[in-house]
């Protein structure tokens, strides 16, 4: 197994697809040689016993065995590297994409009202001044000689 990764494989130092006889072999060589008893005094062979005990305990159960290959599996999966995602092009249309765009509608938008703003000054601005009182009796009183001969106001 790889340093990066420890597992109970390396804990009893055999290989992953070994025989139970062998787990059990390498566990009670490591159980004699790190054993509390003969090693007094030593806080170091309690931990290392420690690490035995919890390494032949899954080892020596099949089904948990499964698990932790499953599990190391996984971790090796996960860090395996992956390739490098290619840059994305900084074109006019990546720029205008949908998390970017509010910067952009906000422009447009006071560019439309700006210039809707401005179009309707100079179409007022250009247009003659209307009378706003009556202009049907100015267009009779216009066309005809004699206004109130011929143009009577409407009711």
């Amino acid at each position: 197994m790889s340093a990066s990764l420890p597992t109970y494989y390396d804990v009893l130092r055999v290989e992953r697809h070994a025989s139970p006889e062998r787990v059990r072999a390498a566990y009670r060589r490591l159980a004699q040689k790190y054993h509390p008893d003969k090693m007094p005094g030593n806080a170091n062979a309690s931990r290392a016993m420690a690490a035995i005990n919890a390494a032949y305990e899954v080892l020596s159960d099949p089904q948990r065995r499964a698990e932790h290959d499953l599990w190391i599996q996984r971790a090796r999966h996960a860090a395996r590297p992956r390739p490098p995602v290619p840059a994305a092009p900084t074109g006019l249309l990546e720029t205008l994409r949908l998390g970017n765009a509010w910067p952009w509608v906000l422009l447009f938008g006071t560019m439309a009202v700006a210039l809707g703003t401005i179009g309707t000054a100079i179409y007022l601005a250009a247009m003659p001044a209307r009378a706003t009182a009556a202009p049907a009796l100015q267009a009779c009183a216009v066309a005809a000689p004699a206004p109130a001969a011929r143009c009577a106001p409407r009711t």
